[in-house]
């Protein structure tokens, strides 16, 4: 690529490099791995997506966001070497970060995959230390087209030669497709619930063997879900295979790891009881909707509520039908989304698939009208659908009138 040519080819110059593909559970997933390296004293360096409240967000450098000065310079870099290329956000953002990693010593690099794989600005990474695929689920279609076998191929196009792969929970055929292309490249390549495992013992700890590799006793993640433990399984599959780390330091790190907008606790009280909970995460397609409607079924001592906004043309049927039998559902517009998709497109959605859910203009306005509604049971508000309704709550927390909440 000519701007990294110019630039003296970074991507050739980064630490032994861990590239995640996958349509859910990249982001827990590069959270695990994060934390285990750091509480192994490595210094490591991330490139993943989206920013939720600054750009910084999205690049880690030696174990700390970018700073403002270092990203200032490092993009005009890439502006003065781009003056005749034309590049998108992301591969501006991508070139960017391998700069900033170029230049900066680290032990390892992390980088998530943006979208699919074989057209993503990160897959011009040659050589990597490893390689892992998050469960494949529908995203995407528009770009990555909407067959979940066509879907697997697009990401499973991040596999190179003596690269191993570690493969997280896969439907078949999903998992067909990629065998085909590690066992086209002859790669050493490791599956969920079929090379490697995870067990809960009598202890309700859990017990993971890979090969001749165990860990046992191991607490239950910080990132809660059944799915995270799925995600956790296939990152110490890699970490197993690839590291020598104290199975002590492992089990620390996996208690200790947090992901922002993952099944988060919100702690400020926003409505009238303080009893009731406020949970947000950032699942937007139909494999999300089942993980946290599954984790909501695990405890029925609340009135469950779910509010979801979403991106424009991103609203699912089968995303709402995962909440429609045990919450009330609600839907608005997403202020912080660059192209949010109107409350009024949800409502004629769910109406059109006899899905009950009640229309309000904002986030706050669902919050308020959740409020005041009449239960017996302590209410569990989770809020969904995509990632930028953090925005929309980090400004409903910081307004100084949260009376309006509470009356």
């Amino acid at each position: 690529m000519p701007v990294l040519r110019k630039l003296g080819n970074p991507h050739k110059k980064l630490p032994p490099t861990i590239h995640i593909a996958g349509t859910n559970g990249k982001g827990s997933s590069l959270s695990f791995l994060a934390q285990i390296l750091k509480c192994n004293k490595n210094k490591i360096h991330i490139l993943s997506s989206p920013h939720i409240h600054h750009f910084n967000e999205r690049i880690i450098v030696d174990n700390e966001l970018i700073d403002d000065r270092f990203l200032f310079e490092i993009l005009e870099e890439v502006r003065l070497a781009s003056q005749d290329s034309i590049l998108t956000f992301l591969e501006s953002t991508t070139i960017a970060a391998f700069l900033a990693f170029s230049k900066i010593k680290a032990d390892y690099a992390i980088i998530e995959c943006n979208m699919g794989g074989r057209i993503d600005a990160t897959n011009i990474i040659e050589e990597k230390l490893a390689t892992i695929i998050t469960p494949i689920s529908y995203d995407h279609e528009e770009y990555l087209g909407y067959d979940i076998r066509r879907i697997a191929l697009e990401k499973a196009m991040i596999i190179r030669p003596k690269t191993p792969l570690f493969c997280s929970a896969q439907c078949q055929e999903a998992k067909a497709i990629i065998k085909i292309l590690a066992n086209d490249q002859k790669i050493d390549h490791y599956y969920y619930d079929e090379d490697f495992f995870i067990e809960k013992n009598a202890d309700n700890l859990f017990d993971f063997n890979f090969n001749n590799i165990a860990i046992n006793n191991i607490a239950n993640p910080s990132l809660l879900g059944d799915h995270q433990i799925i995600n956790l399984t296939t990152i110490l599959a890699l970490i197993s295979k690839n590291f020598n780390i104290d199975h002590q330091i492992i089990k620390k790190a996996i208690t200790s790891t947090s992901f922002k907008s993952r099944l988060e606790k919100i702690n400020q009280q926003l409505t009238s009881n303080s009893d009731d909970q406020i949970w947000i995460d950032g699942a937007h397609n139909e494999s999300g909707a089942y993980a946290i409607s599954q984790w909501l079924k695990q405890d029925d001592n609340f009135h469950n509520f779910v509010i979801m906004g979403f991106s424009k043309n991103k609203c699912r049927p089968n995303f709402l039908e995962k909440f429609s039998d045990i919450a009330d559902l609600f839907c608005v517009r997403v202020q912080g989304e660059p192209n949010p998709e109107l409350s009024e497109n949800i409502h004629k959605i769910a109406s059109d698939h006899n899905i009950k859910i009640n229309k309000c203009d904002d986030l706050l306005s669902a919050i308020t009208k959740i409020s005041n509604i009449s239960s017996n049971k302590s209410k569990r508000i989770i809020i969904c659908g995509s990632f930028y309704l953090a925005r929309d709550l980090k400004e409903i927390i910081e307004l100084s009138s949260f009376n309006i909440l509470k009356n």
